[in-house]
């Protein structure tokens, strides 16, 4: 990006104001493109839509960020070996008490003190 320096600019009678030719190549500005307006402390801060995707893009690929793609993968990748250990120990607590319906039926009846 080259830097223009500070510009000078006039307000129309209806608002609009005309972004220099040299403003709009720096910031590479099309036609169509879309842009935000900031204000912060007085003054107004233009900043292209495609400099704040590239932005997002980049805390949420890697740099300074870390690997948000790899934090995601790894982190599903452990609750997916936590969800199995659990299914894991359901099967073999299923399997270390097997027993027909009658001896369950048995045993309830037992518990609550109506066995024949």
């Amino acid at each position: 990006m080259t830097e223009t320096g500070d510009v000078a600019v006039r307000v129309s009678p209806e608002g609009r104001v005309v972004i220099p030719a040299a403003v709009r190549a720096s910031l590479d500005i099309q036609p169509g493109d879309r842009l935000r307006l900031s204000v912060q402390d007085g003054e107004v801060r233009l900043v292209p839509a495609r400099a704040l995707i590239q932005a997002i893009w980049a805390n949420n690929t890697g740099g300074d960020a870390g690997d948000a793609v790899g934090d995601v993968r790894t982190s599903r990748s452990e609750d997916r070996a936590r969800v199995d250990l659990k299914w894991d120990r359901v099967e073999a607590a299923v399997q270390a008490n097997e027993r027909d319906d009658d001896e369950i039926a048995h045993d309830l009846l037992n518990a609550l003190g109506l066995a024949p």
